[in-house]
């Protein structure tokens, strides 16, 4: 049997959370040496019960495995091990991160270049809106969307990097063979074709509620940073937020009315030091590893513009090679700020002029 098989086998076993996988791994140094270590050697790894070790030893593995594979290969599913080459970067610094990952399409290396959206299911019309605007710039700048496939602000995120032609990853608190919520099919299958779904848990787990903190984990530490954009106080994304904070990411709110209880989650972040989030140029410029990004994005690119309407020469044309402020460049134009916003979007992304911190733009020359 290919060892790598044993990683999946032992990420089956009843009572091996990650953290059980990993004080295994380092004790007997491979999934197959925990199979075929004796019970007094088992009884010696820190926080393993009698349970979990008689889990271990009755473990019919033929049987799971050969269960478990028919699965994976019904739905086309494939798995990584925090062993392979290709596992996620991000997810590997985090504390306890998934030993297996099941995937259904196709994570690739640029995925590290990725943003957390999340929030709440019962989304306004408002959240709605913002997050599909929000998750298309991020898109178009070639990263990519991560978040949960729930219903509201994370169906939204998935939908605004799709629209933008972008890639997306959806992380499920169920096995990667159910589409939970069954409403959103089609994004399903849209996102395996531009992106990922991908989960820890096992092939037909079903989507129960003490499974998605532990879902809500591995969307933030795939991430570079992640947004919050609508939440009430007791909503699970400030669980991905909190998560996001211990494994050392930047956290970023889209502020809402004082008097909506879908912004209260949002703006009390905000109030402890989250960054506030008006469109993607506020991530890129608040986290540190987007210097590096901006320079892929933009490296290539031919810097003469070219103007889709007058409105676009007329922003260009009071740039200089001095960095402006935003507001000034809304005063002098005349124009509405979402219209000036948008016209400076498209022309950072033909690499005709460059945002510096602090909102202000200059001639790329």
């Amino acid at each position: 049997m290919d060892e790598r098989f044993f990683w999946l086998a032992l990420n089956l076993v009843p009572g091996v959370g990650p953290i059980t996988f990993k004080r295994l791994l380092n004790r007997f140094g491979s999934p197959k040496d925990v199979f075929n270590a004796p019970i007094s050697s088992l009884q010696k790894v820190e926080g393993i019960n009698k349970k979990t070790i008689k889990n271990i030893k009755d473990f019919d593995l033929d049987r799971h495995l050969k269960q478990e594979i028919i699965l994976m290969k019904r739905y086309e599913t494939d798995f990584i091990t925090c062993n392979d080459r290709t596992y996620p970067q991000n997810l590997l610094n985090i504390y306890a991160p998934p030993p297996v990952l099941y995937v259904r399409g196709k994570i690739n290396k640029d995925d590290k270049k990725s943003i957390a959206v999340v929030g709440s299911r019962r989304a306004t019309p408002y959240g709605m809106m913002i997050t599909k605007k929000l998750c298309s710039q991020i898109a178009s700048l070639n990263i990519t969307v991560v978040s949960g496939l729930a219903r509201g602000i994370d169906t939204a995120a998935h939908q605004g990097a799709l629209e933008a032609n972008g890639r997306t990853i959806a992380v499920l608190g169920c096995g990667v063979d159910i589409i939970y919520p069954y409403e959103n099919k089609k994004i399903f299958f849209q996102i395996i074709e531009n992106g990922a779904i991908i989960s820890e848990f096992p092939m037909s787990t079903k989507p129960e509620s003490f499974n998605f903190p532990r879902r809500n984990r591995i969307i933030s530490g795939l991430s570079l940073g992640t947004v919050v954009v609508e939440a009430g106080k007791k909503s699970g994304a400030l669980i991905t937020a909190q998560f996001a904070l211990q494994q050392g990411r930047d956290v970023f709110a889209v502020p809402g009315k004082v008097t909506s209880l879908a912004s209260s989650g949002t703006n009390y972040l905000i109030k402890q030091g989250a960054y506030l989030v008006e469109d993607a140029y506020d991530i890129i410029n608040e986290i540190s590893p987007m210097d590096e990004v901006k320079k892929e994005i933009f490296s290539n690119i031919k810097s003469e513009p070219t103007f889709k309407n007058e409105n676009e020469k007329k922003i260009y044309d009071l740039l200089g090679s001095e960095p402006i402020h935003i507001d000034n460049i809304i005063s002098s134009s005349h124009l509405s700020p979402s219209i000036v916003m948008g016209i400076l979007l498209n022309l950072e992304l033909q690499g005709s002029i460059v945002q510096y911190p602090g909102k202000m733009f200059a001639r790329n020359d």
